[in-house]
């Protein structure tokens, strides 16, 4: 009765999500902190556990070292589609809930789901068809040349294949796509060969 409930708490807090994944470890902070002045759970004193899950092999460590030494309960957090992946394939083995607070890819919520994952956040095919009613109902698809800029990764792959489809089946041209590392801090080239293909929107996954 008097032990603590441990949550394990994964995101990116280095690496080229880690602001994001900060404010996404402040917030949880905040929301134990909230819990716990509240008078708990059931009584007992909710603990957060947090750890750097820079990529999808650390946050697979990571995972594991918050499940068997740490003994946490659940695991909540995640931005990197590719890490909430991983995450989901070892909450599934350890048969703990894993809560995904903010990875968008489609996967997670189809083929790679499991019995073990919660979703509170939307996912790609959600977010392109909701932008894309309103780029049909605007006019702004059918007869329009398109040039699109992806993320090297599971969240910008995804999104690119959910978007390039929504874009053909309702008229639109897609004149060429580039794939970013995440890592990318300069941009002048894409710039440079968006103006040279002179298309009529710039499409970010």
């Amino acid at each position: 009765q008097q032990e603590t409930l441990k949550v394990g708490h994964l995101t990116p807090r280095t690496g080229f999500l880690g602001q994001l994944g900060d404010y996404g470890f402040k917030a949880a902070s905040m929301a134990i902190d909230e819990i716990n002045a509240a008078g708990g759970l059931l009584g007992r004193k909710v603990e957060l556990i947090a750890e750097d899950s820079v990529n999808p092999q650390t946050a697979v460590t990571k995972a594991q070292k918050l499940v068997e030494r740490d003994k946490v309960l659940t695991l909540i957090g995640e931005i990197n589609s590719a890490s909430a992946l991983a995450i989901g394939e070892q909450v599934a083995r350890y048969r703990i809930p894993f809560f995904n607070s903010g990875a968008n890819s489609d996967a997670l919520r189809g083929k790679n789901c499991n019995r073990f994952m919660f979703h509170v956040e939307g996912c790609n095919t959600m977010y392109t068809k909701t932008i894309g009613t309103w780029q049909k109902a605007e006019n702004k698809i059918k007869g329009a040349k398109w040039y699109m800029l992806t993320a090297d990764y599971a969240f910008g792959h995804d999104l690119f294949r959910v978007s390039s489809r929504f874009l053909k089946e309702n008229g639109g041209e897609l004149i060429n796509n580039d794939m970013v590392p995440t890592n990318t801090p300069d941009y002048s080239a894409y710039i440079l060969k968006i103006r040279q293909a002179k298309p009529d929107f710039v499409y970010i996954n």
